[in-house]
């Protein structure tokens, strides 16, 4: 081979091995997506990514909560609209097993507020604090079974009472009117089974029946004078007693 043609042939090589070097650098050609291609393949990771972030956000709200009781994570998520209403009490009950708290009147008075528990007085005394629920509102005349409201109301009660550290003492006052007044001894039966029937409604709200109990005082115990009649509509009532813990039995 002459000098002219290897030179020749040199030239060539190099001129091959740079096109080969630029074309490694671009990498293989692109093919041009089509219609008929279909969907893209990559698509999931979007949704599977959303995903990831969603229930990132939902256990760093679970355990960033400094005080997990049961109420405070109905009121954020399983009462409220939206992806979280859809789970139920025994996810919450699970989560929520934490030391019982003490209770206070303030406390007491804003559940009843927010819950919009009317014509229910709440007053701290010697004994303990003394939720008194009217019997008008509570029961009907004569009668020891609970009106439907007045379930309602008793039922969200329970709901609070439940993760306290008290003792409860339902107990039940009559007039000295009602039904024969107290010499026929009516009125004693009378508010023994209206505090059974109110302890019953706090039972079926899970609180341990170890911390309750019942008394009935019949009209012995007036509050206000039995010679009106507003006097003696308010000395018919019954008593949610949450006792100090130096008077729990």
């Amino acid at each position: 081979m002459t000098e002219e043609g290897s030179q020749g042939q040199s030239f060539e090589d190099r001129a091959r091995e740079a096109a080969r070097a630029e074309a490694a650098e671009k990498g293989p050609p692109k093919r041009e997506k089509r219609a008929d291609d279909g969907p893209d393949p990559d698509a999931w990771m979007v949704t599977f990514s959303d995903l990831l972030v969603l229930l990132m956000t939902f256990f760093v709200l679970i355990f960033a909560s400094q005080d997990p009781i049961k109420e405070k994570i109905f009121e954020a998520f399983g009462q409220s609209p939206g992806v979280f209403a859809m789970f139920r009490t025994s996810f919450f009950e699970e989560i929520s097993a934490v030391k019982k708290q003490d209770i206070s009147q303030d406390r007491v008075e804003v559940f009843l507020d927010e819950t919009g528990s009317v014509n229910i007085t709440v007053k701290q005394e010697d004994q303990g604090l003394v939720i008194s629920l009217p019997s008008g509102a509570t029961f009907a005349p004569g009668r020891s079974v609970l009106l439907t409201q007045a379930r309602t109301r008793i039922a969200k009660l329970a709901a609070l009472l439940r993760f306290t550290i008290h003792d409860i003492r339902v107990e039940g006052h009559a007039d000295d009117r009602e039904l024969g007044g107290a010499a026929a001894g009516a009125g004693w039966d009378l508010s023994v089974e209206r505090a059974h029937a109110v302890l019953q409604e706090l039972r079926r709200g899970q609180i341990d029946q170890k911390r309750l109990s019942v008394s009935g005082y019949g009209p012995t115990r007036p509050k206000f004078s039995n010679v009106s009649r507003l006097g003696r509509q308010r000395n018919r009532r019954v008593e949610i007693v949450i006792l100090n813990r130096r008077e729990s039995p």
